[in-house]
């Protein structure tokens, strides 16, 4: 039978004595540990701060590069308002033209430039003198070898030349000159295709209450003509020989005049054609009936941009500004023919004042 050990009281003291110990050590070791762990996290912030300040430090240092940018300025010539001139066109001798020319002239240096004229030459009458093609046409081809027309003075360089020319019942008013206005387009008509060079192409397109083109069958052309609507007959390119510039010319002197004015159905046989043209002449002397549709309708009508140069002949006033708007919407050149003579720029320009409706 085991016997039951029972601890004395001197033991008994000396194990809670132990115990008491174990439990001092226990916590001083917390109490370091607790001391180290906030030392190395102080030290850790301090770190970060520290490394935080000297990229602050250096990035305040660093110095950004001076971007300069330099635009040079317009020359002059670009904002000054000129009127065109033909480059090509050689000087008329004097005579009575010169007498209607204001000459300004000085010899001392001025700081302020000479005003320059609206129509510093004007023309001539037209009529049906032998001025028309001399005066307008430089009766020299275009002369730059990669083609070009110029029609009553408006020269564009182009491969592809599209004449959109009025020939309504009112040009066979009497001109300025002598003969009718149809008479004098003709002329310079003529004048023109003759002096396209070989290699380009030209067409024709008539229009007055509708429009025909040089394959237009019959001799009522208004009546056989396109009214506009649906889509526009094929109109052909011709090419600039000299076989085919003589019929051309030929069928244009025999066309009559007939019938009102509409633009449209002209304008858009020419703005159809493939390949496009990459110039076009208009000419009219009346108010047409759907100026307001081609003014609204002028993006879907010439949706490739091409300029139109157009040509007011003895019709000032709302429908000259028509033919204006069109030319400015388009890149175009717009030409006054008024009382016989050519004016361009604000000559032009004043003309087409509803003053003179």
């Amino acid at each position: 039978m085991a016997k039951l050990i029972v601890p004395q009281e001197g033991e008994q003291e000396l194990g809670s004595a132990q115990s008491e110990t174990v439990q001092l050590a226990l916590a001083r070791q917390r109490q370091r540990d607790t001391i180290q762990s906030v030392i190395s996290s102080m030290i850790l912030v301090g770190l970060l701060i520290a490394v935080l300040a000297l990229i602050t430090i250096l990035s305040l240092r660093t110095e950004a590069p001076t971007i300069v940018t330099y635009q040079a300025p317009v020359p002059e010539e670009e904002r000054i308002e000129r009127p065109e001139v033909n480059q090509r066109a050689r000087p008329n001798p004097p005579g009575q033209k010169s007498s209607r020319a204001k000459v300004i002239a000085s010899q001392a240096p001025s700081p302020v430039s000479v005003p320059i004229p609206d129509n510093p030459v004007p023309e001539g009458p037209f009529g049906m003198s032998d001025e028309i093609g001399e005066g307008w046409g430089d009766n020299e081809g275009d002369g730059t070898g990669g083609g070009g027309a110029s029609f009553f003075g408006s020269y564009r360089k182009g491969k592809r030349v599209a004449y959109v020319v009025d020939f309504s019942g009112s040009m066979g008013s009497t001109a300025e000159g002598g003969g009718t206005f149809a008479q004098a387009l003709k002329k310079e008509l003529t004048e023109s295709i003759n002096n396209l060079s070989s290699g380009m192409y030209f067409t024709v397109i008539f229009f007055s209450s509708r429009a025909w083109n040089l394959t237009t069958e019959g001799n009522d052309y208004v009546g056989n003509g396109w009214h506009g609507l649906g889509e526009p007959p094929h109109t052909n390119w011709y090419p600039a020989n000299e076989g085919i510039k003589k019929e051309v010319v030929a069928r244009i002197n025999s066309m009559p005049v007939n019938g009102g004015t509409m633009w449209y159905p002209g304008l858009k046989m020419a703005m159809t054609m493939n390949p496009p043209p990459s110039i076009v002449f208009l000419l009219s002397d009346g108010e047409p009936r759907d100026g307001d549709e081609i003014s609204f309708n002028m993006k879907q009508l010439n949706p490739g941009g091409t300029p139109i140069d157009t040509i007011a002949f003895e019709v000032p006033g709302s429908p000259a500004g028509r033919l204006m708007e069109i030319a400015k919407n388009t890149g175009g050149k717009f030409v006054m023919v008024y009382k016989g003579e050519r004016k361009t720029g604000r000559a032009a320009e004043a003309l087409t004042d509803p003053k003179y409706d």
